[in-house]
């Protein structure tokens, strides 16, 4: 039976490269949170749209 091979290790980055990597995942999860967000407003008001059609 082949043995698994070993994962290569990645290159190591500059500090400028590390930076601009940390900025593009920063900016990546404030768009995720926005998203998140949008959407629990949204079902908050569906949700309280269908309570206040059914109560009346």
């Amino acid at each position: 039976m082949p043995q698994p091979q070993l994962p290569v290790a990645a290159p190591s980055m500059s500090k400028e490269e590390e930076a601009e990597f940390y900025r593009r995942r920063r900016g990546r999860n404030i768009g995720m949170l926005i998203v998140l967000i949008a959407l629990v407003v949204i079902f908050f008001f569906i949700t309280m749209a269908k309570l206040t059609s059914s109560v009346s």
